[in-house]
């Protein structure tokens, strides 16, 4: 009887631990694909560029609550199409919560995180654009939500 009492009672602390720490996810689309990220973590944005067909990498990283996007490496006249003056690995600073990519694109995106790439054609939403979302939520949920996928 005190087995199952303690038990019980570690079975009813983990779950009210794991519902208090919250941690960090990047949730892909709306079909539960999320990873759990960490400051520091580099997501990379690969696709081709719909007027002058050549690859882009946007590179953002998790820092603050947020997506910083750091680097765009493309070629010199998509650069100057997005306004950025230099190929330098630091070259843009921004910092976002969320963005989406409409579901009928034409180019070719994926999206890397923690060495898997995500091909955005894999993914069917509801939406008429694919979003990408960085949230906090407990880690109770994300384990909840991983043993489902």
């Amino acid at each position: 009887m005190k087995f199952l009492l303690c038990l019980l009672l570690c079975i009813s602390i983990a779950t009210f631990a794991g519902l208090l720490i919250k941690v960090q996810i990047l949730k892909i689309g709306d079909k539960g694909l999320s990873y759990l990220v960490s400051r520091g973590d580099v997501i990379t944005l690969r696709y081709t560029h719909s007027m002058y067909g050549v690859p882009v990498a946007e590179r953002l990283r998790v820092e603050n609550g947020y997506l910083e996007i750091f680097s765009v490496a493309t070629s010199d006249a998509a650069l100057e199409y997005f306004g950025i003056a230099s190929k330098e690995e630091h070259n843009v600073k921004g910092a976002i919560k969320e963005f989406s990519i409409p579901s009928d694109s034409v180019g070719k995106h994926t999206l890397s995180v923690r060495g898997d790439t995500i091909p955005f054609t894999a993914l069917h939403d509801e939406h008429k654009s694919i979003y990408i979302r960085l949230v906090q939520q407990p880690l109770l949920l994300h384990l909840i939500y991983s043993l489902r996928r």
